[in-house]
């Protein structure tokens, strides 16, 4: 068994995080380290993980002997700081679920971008990971086969909404937004300048050397609990038989997503790492439509996806999991 510890407390993600980790297979959950939280089990902060009452945070960082360690602290500066302040024992794999090392470059911070379905080989080598930003995972996965065959020429438009606990720092509350606040409601989240944008940029132009068009992204939250749903319309010249063709291809050895036949509904995905995409052509414009959990396929599911090809485990081990649409 691998032996794995995880640093901070706050989030739906994190927890998603505790119940994967607690129900893999070849994985033992030894440390959650949350020096505020010390003593309090973590069945009461997250009411849905009161099978978990007896495990409880910690104010001791043991990392020797760790496999791999999970950072979830609430800002880059705090990654960056428990970096700086702690030593990383040699031989450790570190991931990290915060925005600081995505945008670095792996040959001079260690940190590889890890989005599987782009950059799979590269983490089955690396020690240390960066999980990618939710929306940039909806957004950037549907367009890598289209990067793979420079079709990536024109402006993109993208709208996204992201259910309830899309970037809530911890249940219930964050930045004055509350649950009631999204009851029977919508909220438009930094249209036009999200921080996801270069992100996604980046992971586009890695691929795609000559991508410089603009990705117009209206993001939004909505009154639902979890999900992502995700319309994305750009100039294609090719049929779609012959679109559907390069995305069967290229994902045909990717485990979590999936070329689907009719628009694709969000609760098909939630609870799940799967990313579902639909195809269709309206004259020369092709419509992508794509769905996926923004705790799972958004954070933790990735990071375990992440851990699975860092150990030279079978990607998918302990996320086969179902869909919660009912």
């Amino acid at each position: 068994m691998y032996k794995v510890g995880i640093v901070g407390s706050e989030g739906y993600a994190v927890g998603e995080l505790y119940n994967l980790l607690v129900h893999h297979p070849d994985v033992h959950l030894e440390m959650i380290y949350a020096p505020q939280r010390a003593g309090m089990s973590v069945a009461e902060l997250f009411n849905d993980l009161n099978s978990m009452r007896t495990l409880n945070f910690t104010d001791e960082l043991q990392l020797e002997g760790l496999d791999v360690l999970f950072l979830c602290l609430q800002s880059a500066a705090s990654t960056r700081e428990f970096l700086q302040r702690f030593e990383m024992p040699e031989g450790m794999k570190v991931i990290d679920f915060s925005q600081e090392y995505r945008h670095t470059d792996p040959e001079e911070t260690g940190f590889v971008y890890g989005l599987p379905e782009a950059n799979r080989r590269a983490l089955t080598k690396a020690t240390k990971a960066s999980v990618p930003g939710a929306f940039a995972s909806a957004i950037q996965t549907p367009l890598i086969p289209l990067a793979k065959h420079l079709l990536l020429n024109s402006d993109i438009h993208v709208t996204s909404v992201a259910g309830k606990t899309e970037a809530l720092a911890r249940p219930r509350v964050i930045s004055g937004i509350t649950y009631d606040m999204l009851f029977d409601n919508f909220h438009v989240l930094q249209p036009l300048e999200h921080r996801h944008i270069g992100e996604i940029e980046r992971t586009l132009r890695n691929i795609q050397n000559s991508f410089d068009s603009e990705i117009v992204f209206i993001p939004m939250r909505g009154d639902f609990n979890r999900g992502i749903y995700t319309t994305l319309y750009l100039d294609c010249p090719l049929d779609i038989d012959s679109v559907r063709a390069i995305y069967e291809e290229y994902f045909d050895d990717h485990s979590f997503v999936h070329i689907v036949d009719t628009y694709p509904d969000v609760r098909d995905t939630v609870n799940t790492n799967e990313m579902h995409i639909h195809l269709s052509k309206h004259g020369d414009r092709l419509l992508i439509v794509s769905t996926m959990d923004n705790l799972m396929k958004g954070a933790a599911g990735t990071a375990i996806h992440i851990m699975n090809l860092m150990l030279g485990l079978v990607e998918s081990t302990g996320l086969n999991i179902k869909p919660l649409i009912f």
